[in-house]
Formats: C-alpha cells, sequence, structure tokens
C-alpha cells in the first residue's frame, strides 16, 4: 500500500508531502487546479517515461519519492529480496529528474534502471486512465484483460510451447535458406582435410618430425662429434677416474675426512660409464638412410606450407585439423538434416497445439463468467436489459505466442438490440461506463495493492455516478483506492479527501494539496454541488451525501 508521497519541483507543484491510509481517497479540485500533475508524478516514480519539461520552471531537478508498505505483499517482498533491493517492512522508490532530460532511480537507496523500476510498479500500482475506454475496441487489449481474469498460468505454457516451436521453425529456415552455403562450406572443408590426409604421416607429430629430420639431416657430423666424445669419455675419462678411485681407497682408511671424495669419483665413473653406452648405442643406431631423409624433407615442407595457409605455427596444425574435423562432422551429422530438423518442429508444433487447445476451452469458461459479471453491472450503471457477450474465434493456421484465439467483445446497451463489436454501438459515455464494468471485473484477479483510477467516471451523472462511486468505495473496502474526480455523487463515497487547488504567488503559478477533514469535506462537495459561492442548501446537500455514504456497508 502506498502510505507516503513526496513531490518537489515537478511540473507547478513547489513542494508537497501527502501521507496516505487505506480505502478510498478521493482526489478533487478546480479543472486546471493540477490534479492529474500528481498522478503524472506517480507514473514518473514508478517508472514511467521522463521529459524535462516536467521539472519546475528555474530548478535544476525534480524529485519524486514513494513509501510502500509492505506487509500484505510477500511476492513484493521476495522479488526485492532476489534482486538484492530488499528492506524491511516497506519500500521507498525515489526518482530525480534533471532540466537536461537526464533521471536517476533508486529503490531502498539502491541505484537501478528505469526498466527495474518499471517492473517493481507493476506490481505496486495499477492506473486507469480516464481514456482507458479508448482501448476496448483493440483485440489485443480486449484479449488481455479477458486472460486477466482466466488467469495467466496456461497462457505462459503456450508461450513457452510457441517459443520452443520458433526456435525450431528458425532453424529449419535457417538450414533451407543456407543450404547452398553450408554446401560450399562443406566442399571447402573436405578440399582442405584431403590435404591433410595426404600428409600420410601416422602418429608423427610435427615436433618428432623436426626432431628426425634434424638428426639424420647431420649424421656425418653426429658420427664425427660422437666418436670424438666417446674417445675422450672411454680412453681418458674413464680409465682417469678409475686410477684414482685405488688411492682414495687407500687413503680414506688413513683419513676419513676423504670419503666424501672418493664418493664422488665413484659416481663420476659410473656416470661416465653410462654416458659412454649412450653415445655409442646412438653413434651405433644412426644410418645414412637418404631415402628416409627425403621422406621427411618432403613432409617437413607440406606441414609448413599448411602452417602458412592457415596461418598459424607448424605446431599448431594438429589443432587446425581437428577443429576443421569438428566442423564438418558436424555439418555432415544427419541429426542437423533437414528431414530431423522437421521431424523435431512438428513434434514442437504438437505440443504447442495441445497447450493451445487447453488454453482455448480455459478462455471459453472464462469468458462466460466475465460476461456475466458484465451484464449484471450494466444494469446498475442505466443499462437495463444490456448484455455482454466475449466472442472468441479460433484460427490454428499459424502459432502465436498469445494462443489460436482472436477475442472479440460485443455489447448491446439497450433490450432488444443484438450485440455487436463494442466500439460500433456504444456512445462514449456508454463506453466509459462499460470500461469501469470491466476494470471493477478484473480487479479480483489482481494482486496490485494500489488502484488509482483518473477521472473513468467521466461521461455519467446522477444516479449512476453514485452507482459508480459505491462501487469504487466497494472496491475501497478491499484494497487502496485513489479517485481522481469532478463528481460530487463519487468524492462523497471516499473514505478519505484530498483538495486540489492552484495558487498564485508573486506571479507564479503553485499547485498544493492539501488532506481535508470532515468540515472541510462537506464544503469541498457543497463546492462541486453549487459552485464557487457556499450556501447552507449546498452544504447541507452535501453532508446528507456524506451521510449516506457512511452509513452504506
Amino acid at each position: 500500500m502506498l502510505t507516503h508521497v513526496h513531490i518537489r519541483h515537478f511540473a507547478i507543484i513547489d513542494s508537497t508531502e501527502l501521507e496516505l491510509v487505506a480505502g478510498m481517497t478521493a482526489l478533487t479540485g478546480e479543472t486546471g487546479a493540477g490534479k492529474s500533475i500528481l498522478l503524472d508524478a506517480l507514473g514518473l516514480v514508478l517508472g514511467n517515461r521522463a521529459s524535462s519539461d516536467s521539472v519546475q520552471q528555474g530548478q535544476k531537478r525534480a524529485d519524486i519519492t514513494a513509501t510502500f508498505a509492505l506487509d500484505d505483499l510477500p511476492e513484493t517482498a521476495h522479488w526485492l529480496e532476489q534482486n538484492e533491493l530488499d528492506a524491511e517492512g516497506e519500500c521507498i522508490i525515489r526518482r530525480t529528474l534533471n532540466s537536461n532530460g537526464k533521471s536517476r532511480a533508486s529503490i531502498n537507496d539502491i541505484p537501478v534502471s528505469v526498466q527495474i523500476l518499471n517492473e517493481l510498479g507493476q506490481q505496486l500500482v495499477s492506473i486507469h486512465g480516464q481514456n482507458a475506454h479508448q482501448t476496448l475496441g483493440k483485440s489485443a487489449e480486449q484479449r488481455t484483460l479477458l486472460d486477466q481474469v482466466a488467469g495467466t498460468k496456461q497462457l505462459d505454457k503456450v508461450a513457452a510451447a510457441y517459443a520452443s516451436w520458433k526456435h525450431s521453425a528458425q532453424a529449419l529456415q535457417h538450414y533451407e535458406d543456407d543450404a547452398k552455403v553450408r554446401q560450399q562450406r562443406t566442399d571447402l572443408l573436405s578440399f582442405q582435410l584431403s590435404e591433410f590426409d595426404e600428409l600420410e604421416v601416422g602418429k608423427l607429430t610435427p615436433a618428432e618430425i623436426e626432431s628426425e629430420h634434424q638428426w639424420l639431416a647431420n649424421a656425418d657430423r653426429i658420427l664425427a662429434l660422437g666418436s670424438e666424445a666417446l674417445e675422450s669419455l672411454d680412453q681418458q675419462a674413464y680409465p682417469a677416474l678409475n686410477n684414482a678411485i685405488k688411492p682414495l681407497s687407500v687413503l680414506v682408511g688413513i683419513d676419513d675426512r676423504l670419503r666424501e671424495a672418493l664418493d664422488l669419483v665413484e659416481s663420476a665413473s659410473i656416470q661416465v660409464s653410462e654416458a659412454v653406452q649412450s653415445v655409442q648405442h646412438a653413434v651405433s643406431s644412426l644410418e645414412h638412410d637418404d631415402a628416409r631423409l627425403q621422406w621427411l624433407d618432403q613432409k617437413l615442407g607440406a606441414m609448413h606450407r599448411l602452417a602458412k595457409k592457415h596461418q598459424c605455427d607448424i605446431a599448431q596444425i594438429g589443432e587446425i585439423e581437428n577443429a576443421l574435423r569438428d566442423e564438418y562432422a558436424q555439418l555432415s551429422n544427419p541429426a542437423n538434416s533437414a528431414e530431423e530438423l522437421s521431424r523435431e518442429c512438428d513434434a514442437l508444433r504438437s505440443i504447442y497445439d495441445g497447450e493451445a487447445s487447453k488454453l482455448s476451452r480455459h478462455r471459453k469458461k472464462h469468458a462466460k463468467i466475465l460476461a456475466k459479471n458484465i451484464s449484471e453491472s450494466m444494469q446498475t450503471l442505466s443499462m437495463q436489459g444490456g448484455v455482454f457477450e466475449v466472442d472468441i474465434q479460433t484460427d490454428g493456421t499459424e502459432p502465436r505466442v498469445h494462443g489460436n484465439e482472436t477475442v472479440s467483445f460485443l455489447v448491446s446497451p439497450n433490450p432488444g438490440v443484438k450485440p455487436a463489436p463494442l466500439a460500433k454501438v456504444a456512445s462514449g459515455g456508454e463506453l466509459s461506463r462499460i470500461s469501469l464494468c470491466m476494470q471493477l471485473a478484473t480487479l479480483s484477479t489482481r494482486s496490485v495493492p494500489t488502484l488509482v483510477f483518473d477521472e473513468v467516471d467521466s461521461g455519467v451523472g446522477g444516479a449512476v455516478a453514485e452507482t459508480v462511486g459505491q462501487l469504487l468505495r466497494r472496491v475501497g473496502s478491499g484494497a487502496q483506492v485513489l479517485c481522481v474526480t469532478h463528481l460530487p455523487q463519487v468524492a462523497s463515497q471516499a473514505h478519505n479527501h484530498l483538495k486540489v487547488s492552484k495558487q498564485v504567488t508573486d506571479g507564479k503559478t503553485r499547485t498544493a494539496i492539501a488532506s481535508l477533514n470532515a468540515k472541510a469535506t462537506r464544503d469541498e462537495i457543497a463546492r462541486m454541488l453549487g459552485g464557487a459561492k457556499l450556501t447552507k442548501k449546498s452544504q447541507q446537500h452535501a453532508q446528507e451525501m456524506l451521510d449516506s455514504a457512511a452509513s452504506t456497508p
């Protein structure tokens, strides 16, 4: 519930602060006093589009703050917690608009985007404008109203099934559209892979081929250096070390401090012996294999050409080959064929059709309930004998995100007249009343705690206006209702009253909003009944209206 609003430097509001309570609150005032400015400010703080024109002339920025109690809103509290915006028991929303057109928003002092602000606002306040009935002629709006009554659980299932089918259908379409391009890519991959196949190097890596090539290419030098090394090790180093071991052994017997030297010489002798064996093995296994050298030279050259072609290092051509083979396998995979995609698309279409059929039955069931409730409400708003119907036509030729139905509202404002499309047969006043009936019929399906009605009673008067007020008062018994009205019959039904007035000070126009006590409320109703000049008669009439409303359950 909205508990507090603070507005500063917005339009012609210098500064105002309102404490709001539960029930129905009427907002009244002279035409042009600025009643709608309050609603504009509320819409801005809830995420509506901002305009620099809204900043009060001569000021750098406008600031609007709204505070909501969350005691009875566990889902909203959970949403705030999920978005790390939670605060205990309340939610404070602030919107600052600069004169350069830029704006900032925060929830519980945490900066947020306007999108997040709007998402939260839809959970807190529902605003019904005075021109809401003008949208009732649109089929999409009519379908949305029906779904509000029916609930959106099945609609969400249809939307999910539609998304899956749409993704599959697009994949199939792209496959068919890209068939030529895909074939060209497959042919190119096939050619590139054939070049790798022609290498025929088995499991040899580029590093192994380079190493063997270098070994064979330097065979003569390796033999010469190996022989030289063997001569030094086997004929000089090894005998010298062995000759030193015997005297050192004797010396150790005399002075044990030389044992470390003996150990080192013995270890060196062993290592030299092993080195001799290693060199001998390498040199003895080396052969002048010109054919092998030529083969290695050819393969190494081919590898370098492939590396240059694919713009990589020779050590990376194995990775390039694997990537090309993976892509080729994917393009050649039967699972990605048109037949497989088509079967998948047909299966998802079948799932969609099943969910859409359930939605159709669900809508038709609740359409009867909605039509009955609105028809009954029409009887109380000077449309006795009027009939409201919901016509649902099914068209399953192509899946749609909202199902296969086209929803049309049909109405007969007077008895004996065949119901016809709403916009064609109803007058402006009738549309306004039917719009109110619809809004009231869908209120029980909404979890939004605060409802704002901006002159939805336009086009009615007399006893009908009193009935409208009674209906809004009834709604206010279970929800917070803010109602902007020019009609005393509606305003007198309110539990609370705010008066909007326009004042001119020092040549500047300012709007002020004040909460009225019982006497001031009576005088405001009297003004609405008889004009600016109050009379005892108008005051008496106003009091009678207020007493009558208070006695109504």
